[in-house]
């Protein structure tokens, strides 16, 4: 009886093997002398065995006689190994009911969805091959079950994550106690002289060092050039958190998520909180938000803005082409196939429309957020150029390393060249702005800055998206052009500078004092090569967010060291100055005990600092 029941898993067995064995291949292939095709044919092949195995199981199953449940059983043992290693990630940070809780998520019904399809079309095939009649009413119902349940993915979202902080988030995160609320425009006095137009425009994902004034080996940009050679390059510019909608709303108020309440990206922005925008209406600026908003809840109420264009389409995640607008509250079809130009198109008409009174432009794209695509002209530009990879990583760690695969279903040299050719794609539309800046006689008289709302990672330390406070995903671009600067033209700057300066710069701009609940601080006094103390530190943090597999984390980082401390995992320790790739953990170095307990208690220090600031 023990031989039987043995003899009937050994299929499914072979085929969860054959998958451990193509996952060692991919992290140990090119190591142990595997060609770089080959790793990647591996990748492919663990991929379709782990969503086609039932296309292979099911027929076994039925010709050994099964019946349909054990026949549905057997065809998902590789899925059940797949979430045998989702479970492991988690039980690094989470215990185990938070565990299961987080890898039955509704994202999670994709591949589940996946395989109920392959089993259905096995079953039909067998059905058809021994021409019995198309009863199977176990596999009808199981696939019936998924594609409802794949419908309900939206409607099931928010009783998922209301369940997960119910049940396990009770006591954290919780909305600011005061927000600043709305802003008394008479207690703005306007500038007695003209003040500068004002060009903020704001990537999506575009790490610090994919560009060409960063002699990357790949990525060429020559209208971000332009700027960093003709304003100012913040070398070290960071994120409060790196993640959309908390750094966005960072950029905005000039606080961190523990005052503007955004904390990750399933926590919704207030209108009570006060953005830069309400600050420079009465200050005499005509104000514009063009494009992506992504942030929870309804579209805002952003006080001191006279034109809104964003979008709703995939949660305000928007799309690439043709993507549909709202326009100050309306739905409008887009006008154009590309959402870069589309949305650049918009702003060029929008400052077009009244060039003689000063203007604030956010000009917030799209790009070059996960679903990587390229326009027409840059499609395939780096198709056959050579990708080098971090060291350690491989074509398919975001496979093997459970990852986000509901994202990326390439190899990461194929993703990290659509990625680079969209960024070549936005570049091309930043150059329209500042060519019209230049034919309209504006140049002169406009501040222009360029920053992404968080880095990216592509294989750093087994690693791919954001949200780890690392080097590589919370570094940004931070490009400035004023031409009131005392800064030469083309000048780096190695401050310290973050997102929520941003809004207390623009202030500055204005002539208007920064208020308290700020804690940025203005670059003006850097780009005017004061002489000023600066910050000799920054926070990162990092709220944890189902169901993505990134702990909550902290860090510190100052001119020279970084501090993590992770939940639910070791601190880890980098001298970045001389490990700039953060590849040597001196966490547990005795040398370095003095200066990690000094480090811990800095760190403590600032994070009181941040969370006790007025608002």
């Amino acid at each position: 009886m023990l031989a039987n029941m043995f003899k009937r898993w050994i299929p499914a067995l072979g085929v969860a093997a054959v998958l451990v064995l193509l996952a060692y291949l991919l992290d140990n292939g090119l190591r142990l002398g595997m060609s770089a095709g080959a790793v990647i044919a591996a990748g492919y092949a663990y991929f379709a065995l782990l969503v086609g195995a039932p296309l292979l199981l099911y027929p076994l199953s039925w010709r050994a006689g099964e019946v349909a449940r054990m026949r549905i059983l057997l065809s998902l043992v590789p899925a059940f190994l797949w979430w045998l290693t989702e479970i492991g990630v988690r039980l690094r940070w989470h215990s185990v009911a938070e565990a299961l809780w987080l890898v039955a998520s509704p994202f999670q019904v994709f591949h589940l969805w996946l395989m109920g399809l392959a089993i259905a079309i096995a079953d039909l095939a067998c059905r058809f091959a021994s021409r019995s009649r198309p009863s199977g009413k176990h596999v009808w119902v199981l696939i019936g079950c998924l594609m409802l349940g794949f419908a309900m993915v939206p409607a099931s979202i928010q009783p998922f994550l209301q369940g997960y902080r119910t049940l396990f988030q009770s006591d954290l995160l919780p909305m600011p106690s005061s927000l600043p609320g709305a802003l008394d425009p008479q207690s703005i006095q306007p500038p007695k002289a003209r003040p500068p137009n004002i060009v903020f425009i704001l990537s999506d994902d575009h790490r610090f060092d994919f560009a060409g004034y960063e002699d990357h080996p790949v990525v060429e940009t020559p209208s971000l050039d332009r700027l960093a050679r003709e304003g100012v390059h913040f070398e070290r510019a960071y994120v409060t958190s790196s993640l959309c909608s908390p750094s966005r709303a960072s950029f905005l108020t000039g606080m961190y998520p523990h005052h503007h309440g955004v904390w990750n990206n399933f926590t919704p922005w207030s209108n009570e909180n006060r953005t830069f925008l309400e600050y420079l209406k009465p200050a005499g600026y005509r104000t514009a938000f063009i494009g992506k908003w992504h942030m929870p809840g309804n579209l805002p109420v952003l006080r001191g803005l006279d034109h809104f264009v964003t979008f709703t389409n995939m949660g305000g995640q928007g799309i690439y082409e043709w993507c549909p607008l709202v326009v100050n509250g309306t739905e409008e079809p887009s006008q154009t196939r590309y959402i870069a130009e589309e949305l650049t198109d918009r702003a060029l008409e929008w400052m077009r429309a009244a060039p003689g009174e000063p203007f604030v432009l956010v000009l917030s794209h799209k790009s070059v957020h996960a679903g990587f695509t390229p326009d027409e002209p840059e499609r395939g530009r780096y198709a056959d150029v050579h990708v080098p990879l971090p060291p350690g990583a491989q074509p398919w760690i975001h496979m093997t390393h459970a990852q986000y695969t509901h994202l990326n279903v390439d190899p990461l040299d194929v993703l990290i060249r659509r990625y680079s050719e969209a960024i070549v794609s936005m570049d091309r539309q930043i150059g329209r702005v500042l060519d019209a800046l230049d034919e309209w006689g504006l140049a002169e008289n406009t501040f222009v800055i360029y920053a992404s709302d968080n880095g990216y990672q592509w294989g750093e330390k087994g690693l791919v998206d954001k949200r780890w406070p690392y080097e590589t995903s919370i570094r940004i671009p931070f490009l400035v052009r004023w031409p009131g600067s005392s800064a030469p033209p083309g000048s780096r700057d190695d401050h310290i500078v973050a997102n929520i300066d941003v809004a207390p710069t623009l202030l500055s701009l204005a002539g208007i004092p920064v208020p308290n609940a700020m804690q940025g601080r203005s670059l003006l006094p850097l780009l005017a090569e004061d002489d000023v103390v600066w910050r000799d530190a920054f926070l990162y943090t990092y709220f944890f967010e189902p169901w993505y597999p990134t702990p909550t984390s902290q860090a510190l980082i100052t001119d020279r060291e970084k501090l993590i401390r992770f939940e639910g995992l070791p601190a880890e320790l980098y001298d970045l100055s001389a490990d700039p790739e953060e590849l040597v953990d001196l966490a547990n170095s005795a040398a370095h005990a003095p200066l990690r307990e000094n480090l811990e208690m800095r760190l403590d220090a600032l994070r009181e600092e941040v969370e006790r600031a007025s608002p």
